[in-house]
């Protein structure tokens, strides 16, 4: 149905529109004074023409939100506002939850079971303990640091683990689901193509090109990253991700994805696609020098090869054979194994990092140190484990609430992968649709899994200052769970509490 359309039939979406666009435009002056800078105005109104739409359209929203994640998940407005900077990530997370309220409110195009209630998930009780125990700790945090730059990032963490709400109740079809992997397995595949064009071009013109993201918000210092930071050991592929860890991180859920839709029965994409963007997601996997990023995907690849394509691990064992008699890789598996044995500078500045978070678990081992300093000149908040991150910052009780969410979700999943495909047999409806549905549990599954491994070592999963890679990690939960709950309501001839 067209908004217009929507915006004759709803009344109350009609109203809602109205106040938005009247504010909309006072905000235009207002801005346009305070600011002094003409680009800002324009920019506002073209904001606010959208803005109708995008509140009328969920997926638009997902979409943007993937889309930003894997693109540009620093971009952020040209000018402060009061006393904070809006990022692109924020807003676009904000207008979800805008169009998930209008939808459970005046049901905005909702037609059907889209439109009944809220979609629940065995994980919903658990992650609103978590945020809970995260939010009391921030308020108890406060006390150590108050800054508004700690506050603003919290807020957006939380907006970002929030995602798997909203989307847990605006993903109600297959359709749906299909739509979102493929945004991701797209947008991700040109991110890593992108990262590593920059990694092959002349460091100075990489550098130059990544310095001109500085207009919306990005850094300009360390934009070009290299292995223990010495130039003579090589560069590390970056792309728009800032952190080359953290773009490890996101290629490990991306290729996964991308590589379970590659084997699908029918898949979401040509195969010649996905298949190139498979290869560059690999090829910019390797080129971050990410241990912890390639031990996350070749652990997630076993699982995947265990619970359903098992001729993978023939392709897998020749792959290693070849690399072992071949020499390939020889220097990147040498780093490995001194990142195992602790004896190179990055794993020893871990350990330095380890033990620090230690002594803050030690002394506030209930609720943490909050989201800022740690109020002690001998204690330095930071360190490369999401575990530790979390108990360090928000106790060892919110540690316990996450790793119980990890627990009842491969509970859920993991039985439910055999039972998919037995439910192929029983599918109501395009084949094409339980083969969507099938990629989103065993695909999200494993990148879930890769993610907590990476975790182990690395702490972008859970940090204020990349909530982008929390949204894309919650964001894969929720695509993983409402697989898992859709390829129930599609079959037939089993009882609906089998999955």
């Amino acid at each position: 149905m067209r908004l217009s359309t929507e915006l004759k039939e709803n009344t109350a979406l009609r109203q809602v529109a109205i106040v938005l666009l009247a504010l909309g435009l006072g905000a235009v002056g207002g801005l346009a004074i305070v600011a002094g800078n003409p680009v800002v105005p324009f920019v506002v109104v073209i904001a606010f023409v959208a803005l109708p739409w995008l509140i009328t359209r969920p997926m638009a929203d997902i979409m943007l939100v993937a889309g930003t994640v894997t693109l540009l998940p620093f971009a952020a407005a040209p000018v402060r506002l009061a006393v904070f900077t809006p990022t692109l990530l924020e807003v676009a997370l904000i207008l979800l939850y805008v169009a998930w309220l209008l939808r459970s409110l005046v049901g905005a195009g909702a037609r059907g079971k889209e439109s009944k209630g809220l979609a629940r998930t065995p994980l919903d009780v658990w992650l609103l303990l978590f945020v809970g125990a995260t939010a009391f700790a921030f308020v108890l945090g406060m006390a150590r640091d108050a800054s508004t730059d700690v506050a603003h990032n919290y807020v957006k963490l939380i907006l970002s683990v929030g995602i798997f709400f909203a989307a847990s109740n605006l993903l109600r079809s297959a359709k749906s689901v299909a739509l979102t992997l493929k945004v991701l397995i797209v947008t991700g595949g040109i991110e890593a193509g992108l990262g590593v064009f920059l990694w092959r071009l002349p460091d100075t013109l990489a550098l130059s090109l990544l310095s001109r993201l500085s207009v919306i918000g990005y850094p300009t210092v360390r934009v070009v990253r290299y292995i223990e930071d010495n130039p003579l050991l090589g560069e590390r592929a970056v792309g728009t991700q800032v952190d080359p860890n953290s773009f490890g991180g996101l290629l490990v859920v991306i290729t996964v994805l991308t590589g379970v839709a590659l084997l699908a029965r029918k898949p979401l994409l040509p195969r010649w696609l996905l298949g190139g963007f498979f290869l560059l997601d690999i090829t910019a996997i390797v080129l971050t020098s990410s241990r912890s990023a390639l031990v996350g995907v070749v652990i997630a690849g076993v699982m995947v090869a265990t619970m359903r394509y098992r001729r993978l691990w023939g392709w897998g064992l020749a792959f290693g054979l070849l690399l072992l008699v071949g020499g390939l890789g020889t220097g990147y598996f040498a780093r490995l194994a001194l990142g195992l044995q602790f004896q190179d500078p990055a794993s020893v500045m871990r350990l330095a990092e380890y033990s620090n978070a230690l002594d803050i678990i030690g002394r506030y081992p209930v609720f943490g140190v909050g989201f800022g300093t740690a109020g002690e000149l001998d204690l330095t908040t930071g360190v490369s484990s999401v575990y530790l991150t979390i108990a360090e910052r928000a106790g060892l009780i919110t540690l316990a609430l996450f790793l119980v969410l990890a627990v009842v979700f491969f509970m859920s999943t993991i039985p439910a992968i055999p039972r998919s495909l037995r439910r192929a047999a029983h599918w109501v409806g395009d084949p094409a649709e339980w083969s969507a549905l099938d990629v989103a549990l065993l695909g999200g599954t494993a990148s879930i899994l890769g993610a907590l491994l990476v975790g182990l070592v690395d702490h972008f999963y859970f940090n204020i200052e990349f909530p982008h890679m929390a949204a894309l990690f919650w964001l894969t939960g929720a695509l993983t769970m409402c697989a898992r709950r859709l390829l129930v309501e599609g079959s037939e001839s089993e009882p609906s509490g089998a999955i």
